[in-house]
C-alpha cells in the first residue's frame, strides 16, 4: 500500500511537534501565551513538577495556572481571547478547538479559585465557551464575563458585554449585559437577576478590579515575533477533528488545586456574605422576607452610587471587547498569513472570516495582504481583495445570511419607517435660507423673514407689506383719520372723512373695545357774498337799536 503525504501538511505537523516549549513535544499543542505575570505564577502540566510562568511562555492543554497570594496572570489564546486572574487562583483549560477555516471556536475552562475575567476576541460561526465553577457551569454567548469564586462567599458572575446562561443542578437563568447573580451552591436554584441588589453587585466588581490586571494590558499588548506567529498560525490551520483528539488525550483526571489558608477577598465582600446568610440568593424564593427587603434598603444607603458604578463597568466592558476583537483579528490573520503554504489557503480563511464578521472585512484583508511573503504574493493579495470584494457585497434576495452576528454592525431601528431626530445646531450656526420657508431664529433675536414670504394677519395688528405693494388690513382694523382726506369705510358703512384740524376727534380705541360711531363733519363756511341777508322789519329797522336800514 502507497502513502501520499502532502508536503504542506508534512511541514504543518512537523512545525507543531518542535513547537513543544515546556510540554511534551510529541503530543502537546499550544493553545495561547502568557501576557502579563506578577511575581508567583505556576503552570504545572500533568504529573510533571510545576513550573514558573513569564511574559510569551506557551500554555498547553490541560495545565494548571495557579497564582500566589500577591499574584496575578493574563493568557491570550490563540483566538484572540483573553483570561486573567487574581491572586490565589486556580484554572484549568479543560479543552480549546479552534480554526479559522472551518469558523470553529470552542472552550472549556475550570475555575476553581480566585477571580477572572474572560474577554472573547475574533468571531466565528460556531462559537461557545463554557466556564465550570464550584457553583455551576456558565456558558458564555457574548463577550466579556467577571466572576469571583471563593469558599467563604457564593459564586459570583458578571455579564459586562454579550449573553450568558448559568446552569447547575438546580434549574438554570439566562443574563443580559449589566446583570449579575450570585449562587451559593451546585444544589441551589441559580436567582433572577433582577433580584440581585445593585450595591451587592458594585461591591463585588470593586474587589475584582482591584485584584485583575490593569485594564491597559489588553489594549495594549506586547508584540508577538515572527515565529510564535507562524506557529500559532499552523495550530490554527490543523483540523478540528485532529485538535479534538489531542485535546482529549492530554486531559487529566485530577481535581483542581484548592486554595490554601482563609481567602482575603471574603473581608472585602460584606454585602455579598451577610446577603448569603439572609438567604437573598436562593432563586427558589418568589418574595423577599422583612429581614431581606430591610437589608437591601440598608445597601442602598451605604452606596448611593451603585446603579452609576454598574453603568460605567457596562461600558467599559463594551470598550475593551471593541479593542480585544482589533487585537483578536490582527493575530490571527497575520498568523495565518504566515504559516499558509499557498494563497489559495490565505483565501479560503480570510474569505470564512469576512462570512463570520463583515464589518471587520477591510482589516481582515490588510492583515491577509500584508502578511502573506510567498513569491506569488501579488497574485495572493489580488485573489484575497477580489474574494474579500464579493463576500462583503449586499446579500442577494433568497440568499442564506451566515450564522454569525457580527459584533461591530449598528443596530437597526426600533422603526426604521419613523425619521430620524434632527441634528441639534451648534451655538452660532446660521441656517441657509429658503424661498417662501421661515428660518428659525436664534435666542434673543427676531425671526428673520425670507424672501416671497405672506405673513399671517392677525386680529386688530397691522401686517407689514412686502416692498412696492399697500400695507394689508387685518379685520378689524380701525384706521386713523386723517384731516381733509376720505377715510375708507367697512364694509356696511358710509364712508366717513376726517375733521379739520380745529374740530379734529380723537383716535380710535382699540380693536378688542367697542367702535365708536365716526362723527360727523360740520358744514363748510360759504364765502361773505353768497351769505344770505337778514330780514328787514317793517318799520325799517335791521333789528339793531338806534340804526337805521
Amino acid at each position: 500500500m502507497t502513502v501520499f503525504i502532502v508536503p504542506w501538511c508534512l511541514g504543518l505537523f512537523a512545525a507543531l511537534i518542535v513547537f513543544g516549549g515546556r510540554a511534551a513535544a510529541d503530543v502537546s499543542v499550544e493553545i495561547g501565551r502568557s501576557l502579563f505575570v506578577v511575581s508567583d505564577v505556576e503552570g504545572q502540566f500533568g504529573d510533571a513538577p510545576p513550573k514558573r510562568i513569564a511574559i510569551n511562555d506557551d500554555i498547553v492543554f490541560g495545565e494548571d495556572i495557579t497564582t500566589g497570594a500577591d499574584a496575578k496572570t493574563a493568557i491570550e489564546f490563540r483566538d484572540g481571547s483573553t483570561l486573567e486572574v487574581g491572586p490565589g487562583s486556580a484554572v484549568r483549560i479543560d479543552s480549546f478547538v479552534f480554526n479559522p477555516e472551518e469558523t470553529i471556536s470552542r472552550k472549556a475552562l475550570h475555575v476553581g479559585s480566585g477571580v477572572f475575567r474572560y474577554v472573547s476576541a475574533f468571531t466565528t460561526a460556531d462559537q461557545s465557551t463554557q466556564i465550570q465553577t464550584p457553583g455551576g457551569t456558565l456558558a458564555i454567548r457574548g463577550s466579556v464575563i467577571s466572576g469571583i469564586v471563593d469558599t467563604e462567599t457564593p459564586t459570583f458572575v458578571y455579564v459586562g458585554e454579550g449573553n450568558a446562561s448559568f446552569t447547575n443542578d438546580a434549574g438554570s437563568t439566562d443574563l443580559q449585559p449589566g446583570n449579575a447573580i450570585a449562587v451559593p451552591t451546585r444544589a441551589t436554584s441559580p436567582m433572577r437577576p433582577d433580584a440581585m441588589p445593585p450595591a451587592v453587585a458594585a461591591q463585588a466588581l470593586q474587589a475584582i478590579e482591584r485584584r485583575l490586571p490593569p485594564p491597559a494590558t489588553l489594549r495594549v499588548r506586547p508584540q508577538t515575533d515572527d515565529a510564535w506567529l507562524r506557529h500559532a498560525g499552523a495550530a490554527n490551520l490543523l483540523p478540528v477533528s485532529e485538535q479534538t483528539r489531542r485535546g482529549a488525550a492530554l486531559t487529566p483526571g485530577r481535581s483542581l488545586p484548592a486554595a490554601a489558608g482563609a481567602s482575603p477577598i471574603a473581608r472585602e465582600l460584606g454585602f455579598l456574605t451577610e446577603g448569603n446568610r439572609r438567604k437573598l440568593f436562593d432563586g427558589s424564593q418568589t418574595n423577599r422576607t422583612p429581614e431581606q427587603e430591610a437589608f437591601v434598603a440598608e445597601t442602598k444607603r451605604a452606596m448611593p452610587n451603585a446603579d452609576a458604578l454598574l453603568a460605567r463597568s457596562t461600558v467599559e466592558a463594551r470598550a475593551l471587547h471593541g479593542s480585544a476583537s482589533l487585537a483578536g483579528t490582527a493575530l490571527v490573520i497575520r498568523g495565518i498569513a504566515k504559516a499558509a503554504p499557498s494563497p489559495e489557503v490565505v483565501t479560503r480563511v480570510a474569505v470564512a472570516a469576512i462570512h463570520a464578521n463583515p464589518a471587520a472585512a477591510t482589516q481582515i484583508t490588510h492583515y491577509a495582504t500584508e502578511g502573506y511573503r510567498g513569491s506569488d504574493r501579488a497574485r495572493a493579495a489580488a485573489g484575497i481583495q477580489k474574494a474579500a470584494a464579493a463576500t462583503s457585497r449586499p446579500a442577494l434576495p433568497g440568499a442564506t445570511p451566515s450564522r454569525a452576528t457580527p459584533t461591530a454592525l449598528p443596530r437597526p431601528s426600533a422603526n426604521p419607517s419613523r425619521p430620524p431626530p434632527p441634528r441639534p445646531a451648534s451655538p452660532g450656526f446660521v441656517p441657509r435660507r429658503e424661498p417662501g420657508r421661515p428660518v428659525a431664529a436664534r435666542p434673543g433675536e427676531p425671526r428673520p423673514v425670507s424672501p416671497g414670504f405672506v405673513p399671517r394677519p392677525e386680529p386688530g395688528r397691522p401686517v407689514a407689506a412686502r416692498p412696492g405693494e399697500p400695507r394689508p388690513v387685518s379685520p378689524g382694523f380701525v384706521p386713523r383719520p386723517e384731516p381733509g382726506r376720505p377715510v375708507a369705510a367697512r364694509p356696511g358703512e358710509p364712508r366717513a372723512t376726517a375733521a379739520p384740524p380745529t374740530a379734529r376727534q380723537p383716535a380710535a380705541a382699540p380693536a378688542r373695545q367697542a367702535a365708536r360711531p365716526t362723527p360727523q363733519r360740520a358744514p363748510p363756511k360759504q364765502p361773505p357774498s353768497r351769505q344770505p341777508q337778514k330780514p328787514v322789519k317793517k318799520d325799517g329797522s335791521n333789528g339793531r337799536a338806534g340804526q337805521q336800514p
